[in-house]
């Protein structure tokens, strides 16, 4: 409503220019009629068309909710599911199988589950007599690798990001899905100028004297709607955590992928360097008991880039007064009722660290796409009113231009991204316009 004031106050100051114009003499007005009645080929064009640009002075405010939601990237499965991939934002649980060394023409099993089994290749030596003369060749069975062999319930294919992993609790390897949960954190922010283009239709209906008219109005514009921010917001820091045995073993810090093999070993003692699997097989599922769940109230910074983008149709309906100043140049104002047709899109992107894994962005994921960005889209309609003061100057006959300033009022509306909410408030604002003017 403040922003209507000085429209008002300049209808106001306009209205003794609509009076003044009401003095014409009785004479000027019986001569024109007069004229009128003799020439019947003489036609005052009712309507005028005008095409034009208005730019306002604000888009619209948008309120960003309930901000600061991070989902888990990966699903939260329990061990009661078995044998299945365990995936985590520090590591991964894969399946195991049999290797193609360890069974025999049939598919079965030949390596002994919880041992190992080894590996030999065929090579062809150099037999020498006993003064070191090459007099023949001969095959023989050389050892090129030992490995951990496959056991049911255990798995061989794991691997983790950092050695804390190995730390946080003896004896056992912790595994973690972080999420952040909203504390409902937000952020506003005010589009500056809004430019758009428009289209009216004022019709005269009737007027009193020359220069004193009246009638109706019916337009339509267009305009943009465009409010961003970024920034960062607190939210509470869940973690969930499992935990695998490594059945006493004892696992170097610098393993952090599995299997492992080191290729400078000679475990047969034939002075060649074979492949040796130092790999520790874990549990194909986490040990119940010991997992956790826990949340950390503002434990987590969550950064972001929040967006509503789009456009409204904005329709308008009220009656007109028009004046003319001199026989080209002359004043209109309306105020009525507005409607809009509003249509925009809502994008998210949101992240956050934990000092377990630095450097690491844990991020939003669309779960249909798998792209980090997050959209919504919503139409509406709102109700409202507007108020036109214009100065026309007619060219010709059929043509001229006009310029004057605007203003309008509109509803708001709620917008949803998942738990977040965006408050989109066209509200009022005011501006000027300008154009070309056709009458016929």
């Amino acid at each position: 409503m403040p922003r209507f004031r000085p429209v008002a106050l300049v209808l106001l100051a306009a209205l003794p220019a609509f009076l003044s114009a009401q003095e014409t003499s009785a004479k000027e007005e019986e001569r024109m009629s007069q004229l009128a009645r003799n020439d019947g080929m003489w036609y005052t064009p009712k309507t005028r068309v005008s095409v034009g640009l208005r730019i306002l002075d604000s888009g619209g405010k948008v309120s960003f909710g309930n901000l600061g939601t991070v989902p888990f990237l990966n699903e939260i499965i329990p061990a009661s599911e078995g044998a299945v991939v365990r995936s985590y934002n520090d590591g991964q649980i894969g399946l195991d199988g049999l290797r193609t060394d360890e069974v025999d023409g049939n598919g079965n099993q030949t390596s002994t589950p919880g041992g190992r089994y080894q590996v030999y290749s065929t090579v062809t030596v150099n037999v020498t007599d006993s003064n070191g003369n090459v007099i023949g060749t001969q095959d023989v069975q050389r050892l090129v690798g030992d490995y951990l062999s496959y056991t049911p319930g255990m798995t061989r294919e794991w691997d983790v990001m950092g050695q804390s992993q190995f730390l946080t609790k003896p004896g056992y390897v912790a595994f973690n899905n972080y999420a952040a949960v909203s504390d409902g954190g937000s952020l506003a922010k005010e589009q500056g100028m809004s430019g758009g283009l428009e289209l009216q239709m004022n019709r005269e209906l009737g007027s009193s004297g020359r220069y004193f008219k009246w009638g109706v109005l019916a337009g339509i514009s267009l305009n943009d709607i465009n409010s961003k921010t970024a920034g960062s917001v607190a939210s509470t820091l869940r973690t969930y955590t499992d935990y695998y045995t490594t059945n006493g073993s004892v696992l170097p810090l610098s393993q952090l992928s599995n299997p492992s093999n080191d290729t400078t070993l000679d475990s047969d003692g034939d002075g060649v360097a074979n492949t040796f699997e130092n790999t520790v097989a874990l549990p194909i599922a986490p040990d119940p008991s010991l997992t956790t769940d826990v949340l950390t109230p503002g434990g987590a910074n969550v950064t972001g880039r929040w967006q509503v983008k789009g456009a409204y149709f904005m329709f308008k309906f009220g009656p007109t007064l028009r004046t003319q100043i001199t026989d080209t140049i002359g004043i209109s104002a309306s105020v009525g009722l507005a409607g809009a047709y509003a249509g925009t899109r809502y994008t998210a992107y949101e992240s956050f660290q934990v000092a377990a894994m630095p450097n690491t962005d844990i991020e939003t994921v669309d779960s249909e796409t798998g792209d980090s960005t997050l959209s919504s889209t919503a139409t509406k309609f709102l109700t409202g009113y507007y108020a036109d003061l214009n100065l026309d100057w007619d060219v010709n006959d059929r043509f001229g231009l006009f310029g004057g300033v605007t203003a309008q009022q509109l509803d708001s509306y709620e917008q949803k991204l998942g738990d977040r909410t965006a408050d989109i408030d066209l509200g009022s604002a005011v501006g000027i316009r300008g154009g070309v003017t056709v009458r016929f």
